[in-house]
C-alpha cells in the first residue's frame, strides 16, 4: 500500500510516525509532500528539518507537479493535512476529488470560538455538503476533533480518534527521596497556553513540595518573573529559553511532571506525549487534545478552567498524591498506546476498517 500524506512543513512531531509506516512489514512506498520545509516560528522552538528515513519528501512542488503526484500515485491512499487548508494542500485536495482517489483526512480541531469561530463553523458546513461524499475518513487530533466532525455529520464510523504518535530517545532517571516533586514546562509564555495562569494556581499552594522550570519565552514572561520574585520563589521556580529539540528530550530525566495547562485551542500537545514516554505524569488543562490519554490518578490529572478551583485541585493532587503509576509503568503504556509503531499499526488496522470491511479498531491508548 502506497501512502501520500500532503502536510504543511517536514515535521519533528511527524518524523518517526512516517518512519514506522514505512518500516511495517509488507509496507509499500511513502510520500511527504510538504508546501514548506520549516517555518520561522519553529526555527525560534529550536527545531531543526529532520531527515526522515525510507521515505520520499517533496518539498514545494508548483501546481502542475501536484497534479502529476496525484496521477503518479492515483491508486495511493492519499492523507491530507486538512480540507482545503493552505495553497499546497488546497490544490492537493481538489486533484485528489477530481481523480477519485482514496482520500482522507488528518487534521487538528478548528478553533470555533467567538466570531471567527462561527464563520469557520459555517464554511465546515458547506465543506461537508460538498465534500464529506468524497472522503473516506477523518484522523480526528483531539476529543474535540472527533466532536467537530460529529457534529458536522460525517459518518462516525469512519472517525478515528488520532493523536500525534512519536517517538523519542529516552534517558535514564534517578531520583532522590529527599527531592521536591519536580514539574517541567516547554512551550511559548503566553496567555494562550495558560502557564502564567497555572503558575499563579501553584504558588498559592499550601505545598512547598515542589520545583518548577521553563523552557521557552513568550509576552507573560515578564510577569511571571515578576511574581515569582515577588513571592520569594526564585529558588523553585526557574525560566530557560527554548532548546534546541534534542537537547529538551534530554531534560525529561530530570523531572516527574509535565505541564500543558492551555487556555485556548490546543491541538494536541507534542510535550505531554513526550514527557508519558519518558515515564512522567502529565497534568493538563481538558482543552489539549492530549487530555484523551490521561486516567485521573494513573498516568497524571486534568482540570477544566471554567470549573473554579478544578486547576488548584489537580494541583493539589500532583503535590499529594503518591498512588500514581509509577515511572516504568507510564512509559511502558506509552510505548504501546502513542508511540510511532503504535500509531503505524493503527493506521493499517483503519485502511483495513476502510477499505476491507473490517471491524472499527480500538483506540491503542486504551488497549495499552
Amino acid at each position: 500500500m502506497t501512502f501520500v500524506f500532503w502536510q504543511g512543513i517536514i515535521s519533528i512531531h511527524q518524523k518517526s510516525f512516517l518512519e514506522a509506516v514505512a518500516a511495517r512489514a509488507g509496507a509499500g512506498k511513502v510520500l511527504l509532500v510538504v508546501e514548506n520545509d520549516i517555518t520561522p516560528y519553529r526555527k525560534n522552538m529550536g527545531w531543526d528539518v529532520p531527515e526522515i528515513t525510507n521515505v520520499t519528501v517533496l518539498l514545494s512542488p508548483a501546481l502542475q507537479q501536484v497534479q502529476e503526484i496525484v496521477h503518479t500515485n492515483k491508486d495511493a491512499v492519499h492523507i491530507v493535512g486538512g480540507i482545503r487548508v493552505g495553497r499546497l494542500l488546497s490544490a492537493a485536495f481538489d486533484e485528489c476529488v477530481r481523480q477519485g482517489c482514496k482520500v482522507g483526512i488528518m487534521t487538528e480541531p478548528y478553533n470555533d470560538a467567538g466570531a471567527k469561530g462561527m464563520l469557520r463553523t459555517l464554511k465546515y458546513r458547506y465543506y461537508k455538503l460538498r465534500y464529506f461524499g468524497r472522503i473516506q475518513f477523518v484522523l480526528a487530533i483531539g476529543r474535540q476533533g472527533v466532536e467537530q466532525y460529529s457534529r458536522l455529520g460525517f459518518d462516525t464510523n469512519r472517525i478515528f480518534p488520532w493523536a500525534y504518535f512519536i517517538s523519542v530517545a529516552t534517558s535514564q532517571r534517578s531520583r532522590h527521596p529527599k527531592h521536591p516533586v519536580r514539574i517541567m514546562y516547554a512551550g511559548r509564555l503566553e496567555a494562550a497556553k495558560g502557564i502564567s495562569k497555572f503558575m499563579e494556581e501553584l504558588v498559592k499552594s499550601d505545598s512547598q513540595n515542589y520545583s518548577l522550570d521553563l523552557y521557552g519565552t513568550g509576552a507573560d514572561e515578564e510577569k511571571m518573573k515578576q511574581l515569582v520574585t515577588e513571592k520569594g520563589l526564585t529558588d523553585r521556580i526557574c525560566f530557560y529559553p527554548f532548546l534546541k529539540y534534542e537537547e529538551l528530550l534530554t531534560k525529561y530525566a530530570h523531572y516527574d511532571w509535565v505541564v500543558l495547562p492551555s487556555t485556548a485551542k490546543d491541538g494536541w500537545g507534542v510535550i505531554v506525549s513526550e514527557g508519558l514516554l519518558n515515564g512522567l505524569k502529565a497534568i493538563c488543562s481538558n482543552i489539549c487534545g492530549v487530555s484523551r490519554v490521561i486516567t485521573n490518578g494513573v498516568n497524571g490529572v486534568t482540570f477544566d478552567w471554567n470549573e473554579p478551583g478544578s486547576c488548584r485541585g489537580a494541583i493539589n493532587e500532583m503535590l499529594g498524591n503518591d498512588s500514581f503509576a509509577s515511572t516504568a509503568e507510564i512509559a511502558a503504556w506509552a510505548r504501546n498506546g502513542i508511540s510511532a509503531s503504535a500509531g503505524a499499526d493503527y493506521l493499517y488496522e483503519i485502511m483495513d476498517c476502510v477499505y476491507d470491511n473490517k471491524s472499527k479498531p480500538g483506540l491503542p491508548w486504551e488497549g495499552a
